[in-house]
């Protein structure tokens, strides 16, 4: 009996021994990352994805020529170097040889990739929603329009690892545009292989990045896998990447049993996650539990005048309403509350938002009449309000979101106007979700709206006020406006797209569209002993080449 004990006995230590040695190498490994999608995926076809969750995808799954880094930064992608000609209108770059493509065959990555990609882009059938970020290729119109074959595009494979592109005209913005999904490349016999369904299942879907799909339910999570067959696999730490979906989402059993769903933070909190967006509460909170995260000022808070109402059509009234506020008060509230999410701003465009891979607002300059004046705020309201043919004005509502902080300081705003113009405003508190939909419909008068740009350009916001954009929140109407955005976005020249952007910015603050008030810090936190994602200021981008978790 005692020898059995003895016998017993060691195999129990060697069974602890061996559980031990498993768990610290466990530890000492990177396990796979874990991140919630905001909506579902139908698509993985990299010339014509345009959901920001299927766009994130295809980001970590593929690699074009150029990356760009959430900075603006360009760094080379699948290539060793590039030129440009003299003339700024012939690019050539040179492919890093061996690489391949995650099928069966092990299909060379080549040049003729790059070439089959654009000539997708141009399709004169079924053109790329993408095609106008490319429209200084040379011929890329005619062939747009089925005038030449796809083959006339200005986009030739030199031999297989040298692709070179053809510009009608030096773009200051193409390298940038080099680095958007939709320039991802694609090989032809992948392509006809998929016959129809390229990009639709995991079976046609293609990989020749830091990750392969290597599971895909819809419903539920996809799974990228480390691509041992991408060039540089040794520098991509992390096994795989878990993107999950609709865990945010009541359940029909959350539902019986009276409950909610887990947000995406508490996802993250509740250690299920490694990593999610959140707002000042909630960075705030994590902080305190020693997580790290990663800033941006990616949002500025405006307030908007409904040009609908039948006083703020009128200029002056709304100059009156502007030139009342002192940014210097606001300043002195985010003080003494402690918001270090928000700061005094004067500009429309966010700090995170760049242009040729610098940041726009430091490249720029705005200077507007309206500023703080109450006396030529009150003789600017009078002189409106004259011409309206009115008294003074009733019942007027200001729209605010019900955060944490923001309707204490809109008191302010109450105070100014009653104070310099007599005027007597309420404060309307609603969702952010109402917000948006009475924004939409136009039921409102003013609010404080959020502006974010779903793309890294000042153009995406501000293509919002023109006259045909659905997303005109303020009825704006001004063909010198519009003309004005016209010529920067048909201007080839880097300063004058710079200073017609600018002046775009001017006139809708000289116009008293808007009135910037506050830039907001966006966080992304990131779980405990998560490091190395790579968050971006801008429509949705997050991408884990550099991601390590260990658990």
């Amino acid at each position: 009996m005692a020898i059995q004990n003895h016998i017993l006995k060691r195999i129990c230590l060697l069974l602890i021994f061996v559980i031990l040695v498993s768990c610290t190498a466990c530890s000492s490994e990177p396990s796979l990352v874990r991140y919630d999608l905001s909506g579902k995926v139908g698509s993985l076809d990299p010339q014509f994805a345009e959901r920001e969750s299927e766009q994130l995808i295809i980001y970590n799954m593929m690699e074009g020529l150029m990356r760009q880094k959430p900075s603006g930064k360009l760094e080379n992608g699948v290539i060793e170097n590039y030129e440009v000609s003299k003339s700024n209108t012939v690019y050539t770059f040179h492919l890093k040889p061996g690489m391949i493509w995650d099928d069966k065959e092990d299909t060379p990555v080549t040049a003729h990739d790059f070439v089959f990609a654009f000539q997708r882009v141009f399709n004169n059938i079924y053109p790329s929603p993408f095609a106008s970020l490319y429209g200084s290729i040379h011929n890329s119109n005619k062939v747009l329009s089925g005038m030449l074959p796809a083959e006339e595009l200005g986009v030739t494979a030199i031999d297989d690892l040298t692709v070179q592109f053809t510009l009608d005209y030096a773009d200051p913005t193409f390298l940038e545009s080099l680095a958007h999904s939709s320039a991802m490349p694609c090989n032809k016999k992948l392509f006809e292989k998929a016959n129809g369904k390229y990009g639709a299942t995991i079976r046609e879907s293609y990989s020749n990045g830091p990750f392969y799909l290597m599971q895909w339910e819809n419903g539920n999570r996809i799974y990228l896998k480390r691509n041992q067959n991408y060039y540089d696999v040794a520098n991509v730490k992390s096994p795989g990447v878990y993107l999950l979906m609709d865990r945010d989402v009541q359940t029909a059993a959350q539902k019986e049993r009276e409950e909610e769903a887990p947000t995406h933070f508490q996802l993250l909190m509740d250690g299920k996650s490694d990593g999610c967006l959140a707002d000042y509460e909630q960075y705030r909170k994590a902080k305190s539990v020693g997580m790290s995260c990663e800033k941006t000022e990616n949002v500025v808070w405006a307030l908007v005048f409904n040009q609908t109402h039948s006083a703020f059509e009128n200029k002056n009234v709304r100059q009156g309403f502007i030139r009342s506020l002192d940014r210097n008060v606001l300043n002195g509230f985010l003080e003494e509350s402690h918001q270090e999410n928000l700061r005094v701003y004067d500009r429309l465009i966010p700090p995170a938002i760049s242009l040729f891979t610098e940041s726009y607002a430091a490249q720029t300059s705005v200077d507007t009449v309206n500023t703080y004046n109450p006396q030529q705020a009150y003789q600017a309201y009078r002189t409106g309000m004259d011409e309206l043919e009115a008294d003074t004005l009733r019942k007027i509502q200001l729209l605010v979101p019900d955060d944490s902080g923001i309707p204490a300081m809109c008191g302010l705003l109450q105070q100014a106007w009653q104070g310099t113009l007599a005027v007597s405003v309420n404060i309307e508190e609603v969702s952010r979700n109402e917000l948006t939909s009475r924004l939409s419909m136009g039921d409102y008068q003013i609010a404080l709206v959020p502006f974010k740009a779903s793309a890294n350009t000042p153009a995406d916001i501000l293509n919002r006020f023109r006259v045909s954009s659905t997303s005109n929140i303020t009825s704006y109407n001004n063909l010198a406006f519009d003309n004005t955005l016209n010529k920067a976005g048909s201007s080839h020249d880097k300063q004058t797209i710079l200073r017609q952007y600018e002046a775009a910015e001017k006139i809708l603050l000289d116009d008293a569209v808007l009135y910037p008030l506050l830039v907001e810090t966006n966080y992304f936190v990131l779980g405990s002993d998560v490091s190395g994602i790579d968050f971006y200021p801008y429509g949705g981008k997050v991408v884990f080449r550099n991601a390590v978790a260990m658990r």
